[in-house]
């Protein structure tokens, strides 16, 4: 259905005092007709077609959401916002977490000590994951970080073996959200 602008009572495509009406489509698919000095002349813009996500990408955020809109971290996300908990967990599926920093300057290679992560997510992070290699690539260690506080964006890993710094390993910190999104940053 069209929307009409500025033209009250339309006779064909004439408007009341006579000037010719146009029309254009939006973005969004919607045809909207008004007054020809109403219009920027930026129709190219105007007739654009919308991006259209891949259907089994639609699909599998549907299934996630489907699943996922009765966990606490989305039912309090709608009690906050007002916004369901299935769109909450769509917008989770497309989002994807990111680590921001790596904080390895207090590890000199020995047990015991400290690998901090900053991540973050659109909704949360549900895992950090430290990953230590030799320059051939072999895994050294391996383990799960902590968040330091809850809703910090820190977390924490502590080395379990000692690892030698000549040449320096590859340390990696690979970053999980809830529906499964990845993303990995490696200091090598």
């Amino acid at each position: 259905m069209a929307n009409i602008y500025r033209n009250i009572y339309m006779r064909g495509l004439n408007g009341v005092d006579g000037a010719r009406a146009t029309y254009c489509t939006t973005r969004s698919g919607k045809t909207i007709f008004v007054r020809g000095d109403r219009c920027d002349g930026n129709w190219k813009y105007m007739s654009m077609s919308i991006p259209q996500r891949h259907p089994a990408a639609i699909r599998a955020a549907a299934a996630y959401a489907h699943f996922a809109k009765t966990q606490d971290v989305y039912l309090d996300l709608e009690c906050s916002t007002g916004v369901s908990a299935y769109t909450h967990a769509i917008a989770d599926w497309f989002g994807r977490p990111k680590v921001l920093e790596m904080d390895i300057d207090g590890w000199t290679g020995q047990i015991g000590q400290t690998i901090r992560v900053k991540a973050r997510d659109n909704i949360m992070v549900a895992a950090v994951t430290v990953v230590i290699r030799d320059p051939q690539r072999n895994f050294l260690e391996m383990g799960e970080a902590v968040q330091s506080e809850a809703g910090s964006p820190w977390w924490n890993y502590r080395t379990q073996t000692r690892v030698d710094m000549s040449p320096f390993p590859a340390v990696a910190a690979i970053v999980q959200d809830l529906p499964g999104n990845r993303d990995v940053f490696v200091i090598s």
